[in-house]
């Protein structure tokens, strides 16, 4: 019997063992829930308002009240400023002061009230502050050297950062073909203003331009452009000059080769002479009976005649 009631000993040993462990979990359980009434926190996340990408190095304050600050600090690579400082009831704002390059220097504060009943005991709560990014456009002209505009001119530009097609538009007239590619640039067409507008372009990033064909007649601007949206400029204006092309020069006439001087033929060479043969002339005596031959021979000797008494008749009266 004694052995019986020992048995029963142990057990109810056991059973108020159990008991007590019990109560304790329970109260581990509960208390810290007790001790976290005034236990609130919050933590901060800024984000961009389009992409919801988060937003580094800003600085955020959390006021309590009206102006009395109970933590600030700078936005980690993901976004948060987590203070981890418990908070007690009450009404509290948290503000964004900085703002990164690109962003719209205003961002609506968040506001939140503690009281146990609307967000339970010891509740954490996110404040997410939206970043207004600021949008621009990018207007591309093509001109002549002249400033008329050329229309049907190609162009390709790449964007550092463009906004979704769910945000607002900047206000712009397009009046060329405005193409996104698959790899994300935009192919360019020029209307026939010479213009065409690239929109929805985020703040302080930079656009490549680069002009692929032109019109006939005119040569391409090789030159690379860079477009950029800033604070102060969401409207930039990127243009290109596009020469007329020569017209050829016509080539001259050939020079016509000299003609060239005949080669004088070579003088002939003295031959000697051949000795000729004497020739014997024959007396021919004249007939008598030849009257060619006879009347100038009698007027010859007449003649002699007449000379040779003339002499004579004059030598004889010189002498007298």
């Amino acid at each position: 019997m004694i052995r019986f009631e020992g048995i029963e000993l142990k057990r109810y040993k056991n059973i108020v063992l159990a008991i007590f462990v019990a109560l304790m979990l329970v109260v581990s359980v509960i208390t810290p829930k007790i001790a976290l009434a005034d236990s609130n926190e919050i933590s901060v996340l800024a984000v961009d308002k389009y992409t919801r990408e988060p937003i580094e190095g800003v600085h955020v304050v959390i006021y309590q009240g009206g102006s009395t600050i109970v933590a600030e600090g700078e936005t980690d690579a993901n976004g948060y400023f987590n203070p981890y400082l418990p908070l007690p009831d009450g009404a509290y704002r948290v503000e964004q002061t900085t703002y990164k390059d690109g962003y719209v220097h205003q961002v609506d504060s968040v506001s939140y009230v503690f009281d146990g009943a609307t967000y339970g005991l010891g509740d954490v709560v996110t404040a997410e502050l939206e970043n207004q990014p600021i949008l621009g456009n990018i207007i591309v002209k093509v001109v002549d050297t002249d400033g008329n505009p050329i229309a049907g001119a190609t162009l390709k530009a790449t964007a550092a950062n463009v906004a979704g097609p769910h945000i607002p538009t900047p206000p712009f007239t397009q009046t060329g073909i405005l193409t996104m590619e698959a790899d994300g640039s935009y192919s360019l067409t020029t209307g026939a203003d010479g213009s065409v507008v690239i929109p929805n372009l985020m703040g302080n990033t930079s656009t490549t331009i680069t002009q692929l064909t032109t019109i006939d007649g005119y040569q391409i601007d090789t030159t690379v452009r860079v477009g950029q949206i800033t604070g102060t400029n969401t409207t930039a204006t990127v243009t290109f000059v596009d020469p007329r092309i020569p017209a050829p020069t016509p080539a001259p006439d050939p020079t016509p080769a000299p003609e060239p001087e005949p080669t004088p033929a070579p003088e002939p060479q003295p031959q000697p002479e051949t000795p000729k043969a004497k020739k014997v002339k024959k007396s021919v005596l004249p007939d008598t009976g030849d009257n060619a031959l006879t009347l100038p021979l009698i007027i010859g000797v007449a003649g002699v005649t007449v000379v040779v008494a003339g002499a004579a008749l004059f030598l004889h009266k010189k002498r007298q």
